[in-house]
């Protein structure tokens, strides 16, 4: 297809009225939301250097009305619209791509003086984008320009910004890879209880790095006196938490279930659609992504092998195709596959059983609902949280992610892997610990046990460690040097 300056103009209304952004689809859509989630990474991107920030997470989570927010406000401080441009290359292919930034680095050659901010939705459906990017760098094209690029698929944005070593440029400091995922919980509870912020700050718990501190000395065996304090919000905060195992971090789906009481099927569709639509693209058959993710899900919590899953599976001949299935949710940010520890080498075995968990509690029960041939999905996520194995399932689910994202605000960096720092633990007599977490050289365990009552039993996993925290439904304490910590305030300090 040949492009010229017109129809480049057509995803970039206010080129011809600086107004029409506010006419923009998803933030007409936006607007019309009781609950308008502001993420946080917002404060990670500056866009006054020359740099080109890559954002990777899933689909339908919201990277496009973020980027659309973020034109909106450069527009708002009276940056000319003609510096602001943005391109969705859901239909391109790679000689597309290089026509398009062509034909608009030439139209503002004349303003080459002028910051140019250029915004590329969904590049990683076109082949071999980096190494186009990597040309105009070459050719110092992009001076005086900041780029933000997204994408749906975590392996073609790593291998590809693999390919721009020095080519990104930025300040050294902040990391260029961005990670968009669903909010997590804390987020959820300042977006649907905006009135706890005060509380927070209050006690010294809105600032992410204090919440991170409080929560790494607990392993110390001791409970900083503002934690102890959030027990006067536990019966509020397990209120959200039941909201937040319907509806996920995804903000569509929080503000239908909060507006209406109940999710449309249409909703479950629009994020199964994309899933498929996804696989899809990367040749993968859709019977074996069913019967794949409805066995991970039988199995979560539980160690297992790519044998293993195999053997569930008929109509899969290999264990490979299953390893192959599993890496692919990993990629698309629906899975994280997780790897034991081993203790006495301090490394991880990459041989042994494998956890799998899915990242998001909305895509948990779209998926189970969908894998296992359920016609209604709505009664399907009641059903599933009625089950007490289920429910203990999908909270395990979510610390795995929490613990996740813990991981890299502790150690933010460039193509973040989770797999690296989060692990479990079995030891030689099946004594087992959820997850593991490294930072700076030590280990943090933590264990979930969302039941009734606790033993003093339950702590005899943390021996070989001689520390612990017990993720619990509702006690909380101290026991020896181990602690008890509800989840519902355990996943507010992440």
């Amino acid at each position: 297809m040949i492009f010229d300056i017109s129809q480049l103009a057509e995803q970039n209304p206010w080129w011809i009225d600086k107004l029409a952004i506010l006419k923009d689809s998803k933030l007409v859509k936006l607007s019309k939301a009781k609950y308008q989630w502001n993420p946080a990474i917002g404060h990670y991107i500056d866009l006054e250097i020359d740099t080109i920030y890559v954002m990777r997470g899933p689909r339908q989570v919201g990277k496009t009305t973020f980027m659309k927010k973020m034109i909106k406000k450069l527009l708002s401080r009276g940056i000319k619209p003609e510096n602001v441009f943005y391109w969705s290359f859901e239909r391109n292919n790679t000689e597309d791509l290089h026509q398009i930034i062509k034909i608009y680095l030439d139209w503002r050659i004349k303003s080459k003086d002028e910051r140019k901010y250029i915004f590329l939705d969904e590049i990683c459906g076109v082949n071999n984008w980096s190494n186009e990017l990597v040309s105009f760098a070459n050719n110092q094209s992009f001076l005086n320009c900041s780029l933000l690029v997204t994408g749906s698929h975590s392996m073609d944005l790593k291998h590809s910004t693999e390919r721009m070593p020095g080519r990104r440029g930025g300040s050294g400091e902040i990391p260029l890879d961005i990670i968009f995922l669903p909010m997590k919980f804390s987020e959820f509870i300042s977006l649907v209880w905006p009135e706890f912020i005060t509380k927070r700050r209050g006690l010294g718990i809105l600032d992410g790095k204090q919440r991170r501190e409080k929560l790494l000395s607990l392993f110390d065996g001791k409970i900083d006196s503002d934690i102890e304090n959030l027990l006067l919000y536990k019966k509020e905060l397990d209120a959200y938490l039941e909201i937040y195992l319907h509806t996920g971090g995804i903000p569509l789906i929080i503000n239908e279930y909060l507006e209406k009481g109940e999710i449309s099927t249409n909703s479950f569709n629009i994020y199964l659609t994309s899933i498929i639509g996804n696989l899809n693209k990367f040749r993968y058959k859709e019977q074996y992504f069913k019967e794949i993710i409805r066995e991970i899900i039988n199995t979560l919590s539980t160690p297992v092998s790519w044998n293993g899953l195999k053997d569930k599976i008929d109509i899969i001949k290999t264990h490979v195709t299953v390893q192959d299935y599993a890496i692919a949710l990993e990629e698309l940010y629906i899975a994280n596959i997780t790897f034991k520890l081993d203790y006495s080498k301090q490394k991880l075995d990459f041989k042994s059983n494998k956890k799998i968990y899915v990242q998001d509690p909305f895509l948990f029960h779209a998926l189970h609902g969908w894998s296992n041939g359920k016609t209604n999905y709505f009664r399907n996520i009641k059903e599933n949280l009625l089950n007490l194995e289920m429910k203990s399932k999908l909270i395990e689910c979510i610390v795995h992610n929490h613990l996740c994202r813990l991981s890299y605000c502790l150690n933010p960096r460039d193509l973040f892997n989770p797999k690296d720092t989060v692990a479990y633990y079995r030891d030689n007599k099946d004594k087992e610990i959820d997850f593991i977490l490294s930072f700076d050289d030590k280990y943090y365990p933590f264990e979930v046990k969302y039941q009734n009552a606790i033993r003093n039993s339950d702590f005899n996993c943390f021996f070989p460690f001689k520390k612990g925290v017990l993720i619990t439904k509702n006690e909380f304490g101290i026991y020896k040097n181990y602690v008890k910590l509800p989840v519902s305030i355990f996943l507010l300090l992440v």
